[in-house]
């Protein structure tokens, strides 16, 4: 169990107070930044053995340790779409290519042999010269010859957020995928339909109790809640402006959530339409 204290800014001794205007650490710039996650624990989320505040259905922020509930509520910044291929669960390879396009490969050309769970011999993947030659967005792409196999890559959203209860934990990026790509598409158009920008919008997320092929996991849910104060859009205004044009990536490597809990089946139908689109 993770006996780490955090203290917050108010909390800090006196003798600290005039050191919270921080020095350089280094060399460091913005392109070493590596935005924190906010995820939705599962079950077999590891946090939820390794800290005594973290459980199953809330949201977790990776970087501060802290369990922020099942409901939260934020503005959304910015968002980037990729198409991830993961390692099956229990390969220790993790992200064997991603595309940040969603149409060139970083690994273009390779072959992967991995092992599927129920699948009695090794299946080689190939990312071939881009996303749409490799196949492996499409239906029947993780076992070839069974047209009904999921597909082996995901097509993968980052949504970079402002927590509005939480300021000094933002931004964060949420990461959908798999059986959370519908929720989260469905709130791109909804954001879309609002009279203002995005930076301007108050969002909650929720969960939601859903069961899957390997059994009930939690999901997402989005729901507009309004408009933020004048000052909460202003500071999401700032981290628009800030890395809009930016290089930036989450805290995704060593997380296998998109990996596990929501691989499920999900929509085949709505799934092959979204394929088709990239």
């Amino acid at each position: 169990m993770s006996n780490e204290v955090t203290i917050k800014d108010d909390q800090l001794p006196d003798y600290l107070r005039n050191h919270t205007q921080k020095e350089r650490l280094g060399n460091l710039d913005e392109s070493d930044r590596i935005v924190p996650r906010l995820q939705l624990l599962q079950a077999i989320s590891p946090e939820v053995t390794e800290y005594d505040n973290a459980k199953a259905g809330c949201f977790w922020h990776n970087l501060a340790a802290e369990n922020l509930g099942d409901k939260v509520k934020a503005i959304p910044i910015i968002v980037r779409k990729s198409v991830i291929l993961w390692a099956p669960r229990g390969d220790e390879r993790g992200i064997l290519a991603r595309s940040m396009d969603c149409v060139h490969w970083d690994n273009p050309n390779m072959d992967f042999q991995v092992k599927l769970k129920g699948v009695a011999k090794p299946v080689l993947w190939s990312t071939g010269a881009s996303v749409k030659d490799s196949g492996l967005l499409e239906f029947g792409s993780s076992v070839p010859g069974d047209s009904n196999s999921n597909p082996a890559a995901s097509l993968t959203y980052n949504t970079m957020w402002y927590l509005v209860e939480f300021p000094e934990y933002s931004p964060v990026v949420v990461i959908n995928t798999r059986s959370s790509l519908k929720p989260t598409q469905q709130l791109y158009n909804r954001i879309e339909m609002r009279p203002v920008s995005h930076y301007a919008q108050l969002w909650e997320l929720g969960v939601s109790q859903e069961k899957g092929a390997e059994g009930p996991y939690f999901n997402y849910t989005y729901r507009a809640s309004g408009y933020p104060t004048e000052e909460a859009m202003e500071s999401a205004h700032r981290l628009y402006n800030r890395f809009k044009e930016m290089e930036w990536m989450a805290n995704d490597e060593t997380d296998k959530e998109a990996n596990t809990a929501t691989r499920g089946n999900g929509d085949k139908a709505y799934n092959e339409d979204m394929a088709k689109k990239f």
